[in-house]
């Protein structure tokens, strides 16, 4: 279940700590772990998950420096890039497979393949999920060199265009093992809409009533969609798609939301921008969305999560009481307000801090 979810060297989510009485809901069931950094470096920020609990992300200086890895049980392993200094690793299957983005040798960012240690270089672009039979999607440029990308479907060495919404450039965010694909598409209102392809056919996903944009980041085995809209008081909010409708997931009392992962039990993650402009993650499961435990002053995102739910945002790893796991020591337990700002590529650039400035990926 990876996907998703990213600019130039910017600081990652910073939370102040806030008192449980401000905290309208309460998540005393999960632990948080840190995940750590790599040697050397002093920040990181988990992106994807799979079934084996086996995360992978970015982690840098925060200015120069980054490199993808790979946290397995404790050990976080530096995957290395395409020969440039910087990159970001965005999903990885439960078979291992991991995808991502990784500046060449003159500063361009490629997506990438890695398994088993070697890295393949997919071309211009940037791969953010891939699912276990190495289907691989994101945005690339299957016609052109230039900008801007489409999404894009990468597998047995082929790239494939996925078209658009009758709009000039779109991405693919995510991807399931019958290889149905999600992402955004500029439509011909000139916003960016939420689609869903599947067997060479891109439709129109649509969005709450009133709505101008939408995205669509993940989507399970099931056929179940989640991302964000924006509604017709033009708020971002948390949205389902299932069963030819969309639902709003609500929040939790901040200024919008929007929903980043989901497992094949309809468990969603995402984030939020409460009222005071802080950043939190949430779990929305049975119709009830509940925020993350806030570690320190770190970031609360959470970018996905995986059928044991066990989800992954900022430098954490958050797990279910009933799943075994180690909580950081010192790491107070408390729970956030959720509430999110933004539009799709507010969340992206989020998601993407450690980007390189020179990157062709940019719409």
């Amino acid at each position: 279940m990876s996907r998703m979810g990213r600019t130039s060297a910017t600081a990652l989510f910073v939370l102040a700590i806030a008192t449980l009485a401000a905290l309208p809901h309460v998540s005393a069931s999960v632990t948080v772990r840190d995940v750590g950094t790599l040697p050397g470096y002093t920040l990181s920020e988990g992106f994807g998950i799979n079934a084996a609990g086996q995360i992978v992300g970015t982690s840098g200086d925060g200015e120069a420096q980054s490199r993808p890895f790979l946290w397995d049980d404790g050990v976080m392993t530096n995957l290395g890039t395409l020969g440039g200094s910087r990159g970001t690793a965005h999903g990885i299957s439960d078979t291992g497979l991991v995808v991502g983005e990784s500046e060449d040798p003159s500063h361009v960012m490629h997506a990438f393949l890695w398994e088993n240690g070697v890295m393949t270089d997919l071309g211009p672009g940037v791969a953010f999920a891939v699912n276990d039979h190495g289907q691989a999607v994101g945005c690339g440029f299957p016609t052109s060199a230039s900008p801007p990308c489409h999404a894009t479907l990468w597998q047995g060495g082929r790239m494939e265009d996925l078209g658009t919404l009758a709009g000039h450039s779109g991405s693919a965010y995510g991807i399931n093992d019958a290889g149905q694909v999600v992402g955004s598409s500029l439509a011909s209102d000139g916003f960016m809409h939420a689609f869903l392809w599947q067997a060479g056919t891109m439709a129109d996903l649509g969005g709450l009533p009133g709505y101008q944009f939408s995205v669509a980041w993940d989507i399970n085995d099931a056929g179940q969609v989640v991302g964000s809209s924006t509604g017709a008081d033009g708020i971002t909010h948390a949205v389902l798609w299932q069963d030819g409708g969309v639902r709003d997931l609500g929040n939790l009392g901040g200024r919008a939301t929007t929903a980043f992962g989901i497992n094949d039990a309809g468990q969603v993650v995402g984030i939020s921008i409460s009222t005071e402009d802080r950043i939190h993650g949430f779990l929305w499961q049975d119709g009830v969305m509940t925020a993350l435990p806030t570690p320190g002053s770190g970031s609360a995102a959470a970018f996905d999560i995986n059928d044991a739910g066990q989800a992954v945002g900022g430098r954490y790893l958050y797990t279910p009481a009933a799943t075994t796991a180690a909580a950081s020591p010192g790491v107070p337990f408390f729970i956030a307000a959720v509430g999110l700002a933004g539009a799709t590529f507010v969340f992206y650039h989020a998601r993407r801090k450690f980007r390189p400035r020179k990157s062709p990926n940019r719409r």
